[in-house]
């Protein structure tokens, strides 16, 4: 039998608080205690019903009386997909499509709520500074005769700075902390 077949009205406004305070619980066990108590109140009086209502207590409490007791089924954790997609636009990103791919690597930073505030502002900040350093070095090079080092710097700088960003970031990922 369903749990709110052949209630009185009492019974049946009862267990709809029930069932209100249940529905964050785990399914198995919302439909458990709601079934254990409406076979409880089931064919009472008016008067039984509200007897037994005062006996079992506020719905509230039966809802965290039970969630308590249920172990704890921890949902997965955020994909690890994200931060490794992130991390290979980041990095090959500046190589694969110049610039933009870049650019959409910290657009991915920005927008991912698994990491702090804090984080992701220092890790948009690191790379950034990594590019900037890296053209001041292509720049200060251009035109002498060690442009060849004004090329390597522009060219490796990049990849080791933000494997070391998206390292950062990849060990920060889904870390719980103040934002």
């Amino acid at each position: 039998m369903k749990p709110f077949e052949s209630q009185n009205e009492i019974a049946g406004s009862y267990l709809k608080e029930l069932q209100a305070a249940l529905r964050d619980g785990v399914p198995q066990v919302r439909d458990e205690v709601l079934n254990d108590i409406a076979d409880t109140l089931r064919g009472l009086d008016a008067d039984e019903t509200r007897a037994r209502i005062r006996e079992l207590g506020a719905p509230s409490t039966i809802a965290a009386d039970a969630m308590a007791e249920t172990p704890s089924l921890e949902a997965p954790g955020p994909s690890r997909a994200y931060p490794i997609i992130m991390s290979i636009a980041l990095i090959a990103g500046w190589y694969l499509v110049p610039v933009l791919g870049w650019v959409a690597g910290l657009i991915m930073i920005g927008a991912s709520q698994h990491w702090s505030s804090r984080v992701r502002r220092n890790g948009i900040l690191a790379s950034v500074a990594v590019i900037a350093v890296s053209t001041i070095g292509i720049f200060a090079f251009r035109g002498t005769d060690a442009w060849v080092v004004g090329v390597v710097i522009f060219a490796v700088l990049p990849l080791l700075g933000n494997i070391f960003v998206a390292d950062y970031l990849r060990r920060r990922w889904a870390v719980p902390s103040q934002r």
